[in-house]
């Protein structure tokens, strides 16, 4: 997000392939059978391979070591901010009215007991654009904490997102750089709050839209789990970072990328609370929405739609997006666990019967 300077060192980039092994709930877990990289010690090109391999076959990827830590502590202040300041919770979501800010759904006291039990923050380049426009002194009153988060963006930005892009497209034999520019992407801060027996899944399983994302994790508390081969396995809670592919990477490379599908059913330990930065990358909003790079044969399992390239990035983006909605509390509709994710994959792939 180019919207604050990175106050960090530019740190040496690298990778290792292969997991170590890791401890994650009541059960010692390992990280296979996922690909690790650590920015500390190998090469980029070496980052490349092992980010590669891992798109094409379980769709997720773990960091660790991670140069630059988000600020988990800030972003914690912010939500306590938040929670307990209704003024200015009304005043963020003034700025950006479509959508809003700051989301809180499941706190209602009419709130649906099967919505997922998590509040966001979601800023963006047109969110904050909206903040410093409408609200003008917003920013600066959010204080020190906001500052450090923005900061914590830019610094994925400019040194994290380039890798991760440059060995998808190395998959598609696209360049997917010019179409992959920033301002599609965004910052989701999520507060996973104390519950020691939550009513619904903290995050109903999903597949994301965008071309990837980056979860952050704040090494205490776990909970994040991805099916692979239709086993969920759990990530464990001190690894710093996890990469999944959403449907944009697994369309534009014809299904060579593949989504991830994940949730997190409960936070382990379920009586503390799990802080995570998320940030999602998606190519414009104009780009049309089909595989692309020599990957076009054989594209008749996908939609009309997207095999003549009529289905645009943003298109998909609004009719995803009304789905998630539904699962988050943001739109009426009733919820059903995984329901979501099935009408996803039957839009796009009408012939077949999605999981």
């Amino acid at each position: 997000m180019s919207t604050a300077t990175a106050q960090q060192a530019t740190p040496t980039t690298s990778a290792r392939a292969g997991p170590r092994p890791l401890t994650h709930g009541p059960h010692a877990q390992s990280a296979e059978p996922f690909g690790t990289i650590d920015f500390t010690s190998v090469s980029k090109e070496e980052s490349y391979r092992v980010l590669s391999n891992a798109a094409t076959t379980t769709g997720v990827a773990l960091i660790s070591a991670l140069p630059v830590r988000p600020p988990m502590a800030a972003i914690q202040a912010l939500f306590a901010r938040l929670y307990a300041d209704a003024v200015l919770v009304s005043r963020l979501n003034a700025t950006y009215p479509k959508r809003g800010v700051f989301k809180n759904a499941c706190l209602a006291p009419d709130a649906s007991s099967k919505i997922d039990q998590k509040t966001t923050i979601d800023l963006s380049i047109n969110r904050l654009k909206s903040i410093r426009t409408l609200d003008p002194t917003l920013d600066q009153e959010l204080g020190k904490d906001f500052q450090d988060i923005l900061n914590f963006y830019t610094y994925v930005e400019n040194y994290l997102l380039p890798i991760v892009t440059h060995a998808t497209a190395s998959i598609s034999g696209a360049d997917l750089k010019p179409i992959h520019t920033g301002t599609n992407n965004h910052l989701r801060l999520i507060d996973y709050f104390p519950s020691p027996d939550p009513p619904a899944p903290r995050c109903g399983e999903h597949r994301d839209y965008n071309t990837y994302m980056i979860v952050f994790q704040d090494g205490a508390v776990g909970g994040l789990e991805l099916e692979v081969d239709g086993t969920w396995t759990s990530i464990p809670k001190n690894v710093d970072a996890v990469v999944t592919w959403g449907w944009c990477g697994a369309i534009l490379t014809n299904n060579v990328v593949k989504a991830a599908k994940h949730r997190v059913l409960k936070t382990w330990p379920s009586t503390e609370r799990r802080t995570t930065a998320v940030v999602f990358v998606a190519p414009e909003l104009n780009t049309p929405l089909k595989p692309m790079g020599g990957l076009e044969k054989g594209i008749d399992d996908w939609s009309r739609e997207i095999r003549d390239g009529r289905m645009t990035v943003g298109a998909f983006k609004e009719v995803i997006a009304k789905k998630w909605r539904r699962r988050e509390g943001n739109e009426p509709g009733e919820v059903i666990q995984g329901e979501q994710g099935r009408e996803v994959g039957a839009f796009l792939k009408p012939t077949q019967v999605s999981s």
